[in-house]
């Protein structure tokens, strides 16, 4: 006897295949859409970070606002610094100074966060550093948030 049709049991089979599948597939998706948010952070600390010593071997202290450092001027004096213009806040992350002692002639502390109130999708970095620091020694450190390149550095 020949079949020329496939069984319901065999649909049902290939259905939980595919679903089983987009379940894992989503779930891999989401973990790398969360993680690609925070990418751009720590890059931008790190290239604030050259600013700042930049700043210093030019004037012989660190900058306390964001926007005395070489391209981090976006005209407003808020100490801000908006790395996008998203309308989503979770998206939308800012840099700043947030902490400048002796007005700046032994150290600083960079921030970079996101605009979220909501505490599950709250990512916050920190690099602190000051004058006597070794090389690579100021690294970036997250504080807030879950990632995948908490142990990077």
């Amino acid at each position: 006897m020949r079949r020329e049709a496939f069984t319901l049991v065999e649909l049902m089979m290939v259905v939980a295949i595919l679903a089983i599948l987009g379940a894992v597939s989503f779930v891999v998706y989401r973990h790398y859409f969360r993680a690609a948010f925070e990418v751009d952070p720590v890059q931008v600390l790190l290239s604030a970070k050259l600013a700042e010593e930049e700043y210093y071997a030019d004037n012989g202290r660190y900058a306390c606002q964001i926007e005395d450092l070489s391209g981090f001027n976006d005209g407003s004096a808020d100490n801000k610094y908006y790395l996008n213009q998203d309308k989503d806040p979770r998206r939308r992350f800012y840099v700043e100074v947030s902490d400048c002692p002796d007005n700046g002639t032994t150290g600083y502390t960079l921030h970079v966060k996101n605009e979220t109130t909501d505490p599950q999708w709250q990512i916050e970095w920190e690099l602190s550093c000051n004058a006597t620091a070794s090389l690579g020694a100021c690294k970036p450190v997250q504080t807030k948030g879950t990632s995948i390149f908490r142990s990077l550095f």
